[in-house]
């Protein structure tokens, strides 16, 4: 038998039993109709080329709102900003990310009055510049990256709708009956003061006491929440959201103190994007990718907190079910996933910042944002200055997911290979208990470093791309040859786009490329398009079989199938080979984005941005007669 079903199968069968069983009924899906969800993803943010990127945030619902917001620049999708947002109920936020004039770098400036951790203050007067420690990415790269947004959990907010017990959440976990802001103040005062007296707008539309989170977070009122197996839980079966007020036992005694993930209540926030070019007028408007059903937990994490800073993630969440529309439309499918063999922030493991958990379960998310190709307009008259870029974003390729390498468990086949254990990882102040980490041995304490990614020289996807004008052709026929319909195919072109973030411009051939976006050219692909072609249509496949690349959840042996059971593991030689186990084939990689298309009318140019169509293969089984 396999060391790891061993291992695999004791740690997921005590992380749920710690989380206690899910809902079978709650599963990961694409919002597809409202755009509302509990994460959302803006596929691209830009301040290149005189671009700002303006974006807005809301809250849709009746309840407060913790929420995570995490940019990622384009390369390696490394986190280079990221910070709390608490929304009151129907409350907005806007920032904008801009060059500043001052660095040069890529930098977030807002002047909205909702509250957040850190102050919102650093993000006012000259803003806060995204940053560049990590080794392999450069400020090149964070001029262009993408955005998640996480809903974290629902802050406690006591009478009203039976949600949360009667619960406060408090700026202390000191035990003392409830108090409204002004009732008695923050510590060492009688009463401590509720987290949400102090960020709901007031009526001129300020909170009255944004100070209320630091508090909430340094005197116990927030504590964090932990990983069980590489997922979200909460570990106190009898309160699991301890808070102070009536009926709840004093002091911290659970994890993610002051949230509470009410049924029925999770989701509900929205975003959209405005990149304006400065210089031309152009402006591009994107609406966020939702998904509901990540997560059945709070997770409420400071972004200061060297362990967890990247937790949330899209790994991160309980859930390991996702659920979309059959491809006949006339009911849903449901599939359950495998959690990976290590928690996918170890595999990533980059310098300085290494070892950083960011969940095990990134495969019900990936499925519900996976594609077999994509679909989209150009628009390239030179009577106007036509042009075109497309954006394609893998927002799970950090996570593991189709990210051009295979994980191994023996990297050096003369040391001993890694197998999950439990080990306390330290960094600055702070530490945490990890499951599933990388150790020497099973259960054991010392970290391993002897795993990782193998053939990872190129971090690539492999598309195939084809295009038509928009009278079928894929090709000019000659002066006076006959037309035929429908033309011969011409071979695909195939192309690897190898970063987080690929802006692909079309260019008419004998052209220079001209990025509307102004994607530094070094990090920008082109389409080249025939003599003649000023518009059409285009498409993307994941993969091609030509060069024998094939994305297939299901195919035994493949990228998928190692990051649950790697290589190294299979210590019995009679094991069958890695799989998945999925009842049939399913194919795509998670990837969105959009067209954006630009044309000089007059003294200004006009910008439109126009969403990839998303073309699945589910691949239904064959029904026997």
């Amino acid at each position: 038998m396999l060391m790891k079903s061993k291992i695999a199968t004791a740690v997921t069968a005590a992380t749920m039993g710690a989380i206690g069983a899910v809902n079978t009924a709650q599963a990961a899906y694409l919002d597809t109709e409202g755009g509302l969800g509990q994460v959302l993803i803006l596929p691209y943010y830009n301040v290149n080329n005189n671009f700002i990127t303006n974006i807005n945030i809301t809250n849709t619902t009746d309840l407060f709102k913790a929420v995570k917001l995490r940019f990622r620049e384009s390369f390696r999708s490394q986190d280079v900003l990221d910070f709390n947002i608490y929304l009151s109920p129907r409350d907005q936020w806007t920032g904008s990310v801009r060059a500043n004039p001052a660095t040069g770098r890529a930098n977030l400036v807002s002047q909205d009055e909702t509250c957040t951790y850190p102050q919102n203050s650093i993000f006012r007067g000259g803003g806060q510049d995204l940053l560049d420690v990590y080794d392999n990415v450069d400020a090149e790269d964070v001029t262009e990256g993408y955005v998640e947004i996480i809903e974290m959990g629902v802050i406690a907010d006591g009478p009203g709708p039976a949600i949360d017990g009667d619960l406060y959440a408090e700026d202390a976990a000191d035990g003392i009956p409830d108090g409204l802001l002004g009732s008695g103040g923050p510590l060492p005062a009688p009463q401590s003061t509720a987290v949400v007296a102090g960020i709901e707008h007031a009526v001129d539309g300020i909170p009255p006491d944004c100070d209320v989170i630091f508090r909430a977070w340094n005197n116990d009122g927030f504590t964090k929440g932990a990983l069980a197996g590489g997922v979200a839980f909460d570990g106190d079966a009898i309160n699991p959201y301890a808070l102070d007020g009536p009926g709840a036992p004093a002091g911290p005694d659970g994890f993610n103190n002051g949230l509470v993930t009410p049924p029925g209540q999770i989701g509900g926030i929205t975003a959209y994007e405005i990149l304006i070019n400065g210089a031309t007028g152009a402006a591009f408007v994107q609406e966020a990718t939702a998904v509901n059903g990540y997560a059945t937990v709070p997770q409420h994490y400071r972004s200061d907190d060297f362990v967890n800073y990247l937790l949330p993630s899209l790994a991160s969440g309980n859930v390991p079910i996702s659920s979309w529309l059959t491809l006949d439309g006339l009911g849903t499918e449901i599939f359950g996933w495998p959690l990976t063999y290590f928690d996918t922030g170890a595999m990533v493991d980059i310098s300085p910042n290494q070892n950083v958990p960011m969940g095990a379960n990134p495969l019900p998310m990936a499925a519900v944002l996976s594609v077999a190709g994509l679909a989209n307009d150009f628009f390239v008259d030179p009577l106007i200055s036509g042009s075109t870029d497309w954006v394609v974003t893998f927002p799970l390729r950090k996570h593991g997911v189709w990210n051009g390498a295979t994980l191994s468990s023996q990297l050096d086949p003369l040391l001993a290979a890694c197998f999950p254990g439990i080990v306390t990882v330290t960094s600055g102040f702070d530490s945490a208990v990890v499951d599933r980490w990388p150790a020497t041995a099973p259960g054991g304490t010392t970290a391993c470093d002897n795993f990782g990614y193998v053939d990872n020289q190129v971090d690539d996807v492999v598309v195939a791309f084809r295009y038509w004008d928009r009278e079928e052709q894929e090709d000019i026929p000659d002066p006076g040859a006959p037309i035929v319909s429908p033309p011969v195919q011409e071979a695909p072109n195939v192309v690897i786009l190898d970063r987080e973030v690929n802006v692909i411009t079309v260019a008419r051939e004998g052209d220079s490329p001209d990025s509307v976006l102004g994607t530094p050219a070094g990090n920008v692909k082109t389409l080249t398009v025939k003599t003649g072609w000023i518009e059409g249509w285009a498409q993307i496949t994941m993969g091609d079989p030509s060069v024998n690349v094939v994305y297939n959840y299901n195919e035994v042996d493949n990228d998928i199938a190692n990051l649950v059971n790697p290589e190294g593991q299979n210590v019995d030689p009679a094991a069958p080979a890695p799989s998945i186990g999925l009842p049939r084939d399913f194919f795509g990689v998670p990837s969105m984005g959009f067209s954006a298309m630009e044309g000089e009318i007059g003294p200004a140019s006009v910008g439109e941005t126009v969403n990839h169509i998303r073309a699945l293969d589910h691949q239904p089984p064959v029904v026997l007669p």
